[in-house]
C-alpha cells in the first residue's frame, strides 16, 4: 500500500505591538533637544525591547499561545508540547526531537561531540550549529584554550594582528559543527539546530511595519502615538534533525 508521506504541519501567527507614545509637552520640552530628539530615542529603544520580547519567548515559552512558542516546544520529544504544528507527537514518533541530559557535567569537546552524532543519526543530518548560554559556552571555551599552540617564527611578528596573538574564537567548533552564546539562552541547555527547517515566519503584511503617528486629541490629550507591529511565528518543520541537552554545568558570570 502507499503511505503517507507528507502531513501538513499547522502554526498560529502571532501579532507583536510595541507603541511608541510622543506626547505634546514632551516635544515642547524637547524643541531646542542638545543631544537626541525623544523620538530617535524612543524608536531605537522600540527595537531593542520588541528582541529582547521575541527572546524571551524563543527560549522560554511552550504553553502561552498569544506568544511564540519557543525552541522548547519546538525541539522537543513530547515532554514540554505533546502537539506541535497540531501533529501529536506520541502518535507520529517521527515528529520527535533528541532530548539529552548531561548529568551535570561540564560541556566538553568529547561529550557535546557524542550528542552531536546522536542527533545526526537520529535525523541523518548535520545541525548547522549549537547554542547555550555565557556561563555554559565559557565552560566548553576552557576545553579549548588549554590547547592552543602559538607559531613563532624568526624575523617574523609574533602575529599577523597588531594587536597581538589571538586567543579562543567567538564559535567553538565540535565536529565541523560551530557552538555559539547567546546571554538569552538558559544556563545549562544546549540546543542544537539545523536552520534548513527551522526559521522565524514572519508576515508580509507586518514585517516590523510602523503605522505611523495617530493624534491622541479623541483621549483629550495632547500627543501622538504610534506602532510597530510584527506578526511572525517560530516553525520548524522537521524536529528530528536537531536536539536538546540540559544538565550541564555553568559558570556564573
Amino acid at each position: 500500500a502507499v503511505q503517507q508521506g507528507a502531513f501538513n504541519s499547522e502554526y498560529n501567527l502571532k501579532l507583536a505591538i510595541t507603541p511608541i507614545p510622543f506626547l505634546g509637552m514632551e516635544g515642547a520640552v524637547q524643541l531646542d533637544y542638545s543631544v537626541i530628539p525623544i523620538v530617535e530615542a524612543r524608536m531605537n529603544d522600540a527595537t531593542n525591547v520588541t528582541c529582547d520580547m521575541f527572546a524571551t519567548a524563543l527560549y522560554n515559552n511552550t504553553s502561552n499561545n498569544q506568544a511564540f512558542i519557543g525552541l522548547p516546544g519546538a525541539i522537543d520529544d513530547g515532554t514540554n508540547a505533546t502537539t506541535y504544528g497540531n501533529i501529536n507527537r506520541t502518535t507520529n514518533t517521527w515528529w520527535k526531537s533528541k532530548v539529552y541530559s548531561a548529568g551535570n557535567v561540564n560541556a566538553t569537546r568529547q561529550n557535546v561531540l557524542q550528542y552531536i552524532a546522536g542527533t545526526v543519526k537520529a535525523g541523518a543530518e548535520v545541525p548547522t550549529f549549537g547554542v547555550c548560554g555565557f556561563g555554559t559556552w565559557t565552560l566548553l571555551a576552557q576545553d579549548f584554550v588549554g590547547q592552543e599552540i602559538y607559531q613563532i617564527t624568526p624575523e617574523n611578528a609574533f602575529d599577523s594582528s597588531s594587536d597581538g596573538p589571538r586567543s579562543a574564537f567567538r564559535a567553538l567548533m565540535v565536529g565541523g559543527v560551530p557552538i555559539f552564546a547567546d546571554p538569552f539562552c538558559p544556563e545549562g541547555s544546549m540546543y542544537f539546530i539545523n536552520s534548513n527547517y527551522l526559521s522565524l515566519y514572519i508576515h508580509e503584511m507586518a514585517s516590523f511595519a510602523f503605522t505611523g503617528y495617530e493624534s491622541t486629541i479623541s483621549n483629550f490629550q495632547v500627543g501622538y502615538i504610534g506602532a510597530v507591529l510584527v506578526v511572525a511565528e517560530l516553525v520548524s518543520v522537521k524536529p528530528v534533525t536537531m536536539s536538546r541537552v540540559s544538565g550541564f554545568n555553568s559558570l556564573t558570570l
